[in-house]
């Protein structure tokens, strides 16, 4: 029993880093260690209710992490061809240079692709600025997820 809890401490420290670093899952490594204190600790330890609300928010933030660089680029005016370069730079970017390529592919690809399409270098640019704004801006919601989760596990592990 005191070696789960070791792994779910470890677990809930591993997801505040891997909420900052590209390529490691921090909201589900989080979510991990509650679930191991919830089944380990009995399940009086906190209420059911409070582990799904968790669950869900980890399964909105892990797809969202997908989505926002999209929805970035589109309300900074990306087209349908910024998109998919943003796409397809977001995946050369995670196999070729992880993990930095996750903020610096989906930029590139979709500056690349929008200038392909005919716009103007500043309009490209101003697309590929909201793919990484809607990175960042998950990673900071991802942060904060975490060290909710962190303080929360913490508190009840007491």
């Amino acid at each position: 029993m005191e070696y789960w809890l070791i792994v779910a401490t470890v677990l809930v420290l591993i997801g505040i880093i891997g909420s900052l670093v590209p390529a490691v899952p921090g909201p589900t490594l989080s979510f991990g260690a509650l679930l191991i204190l919830y089944f380990v600790k009995g399940f009086e330890i906190f209420p059911t209710f409070s582990l799904v609300v968790f669950g869900f928010a980890t399964v909105i933030l892990v797809a969202m992490d997908y989505f926002a660089p999209i929805v970035g680029a589109r309300m900074f005016g990306a087209t349908k061809s910024g998109i998919a370069g943003a796409l397809v730079g977001g995946l050369l970017g995670l196999l070729f240079f992880p993990p930095l390529g996750i903020f610096i592919g989906p930029f590139i690809g979709a500056v690349t692709a929008e200038i392909l399409g005919g716009k103007e270098v500043k309009d490209a640019l101003r697309a590929g600025t909201g793919t990484f704004l809607g990175s960042m801006s998950m990673l900071i919601f991802q942060f904060i997820f975490t060290v909710f989760v962190a303080i929360y596990f913490f508190i009840k592990l007491t």
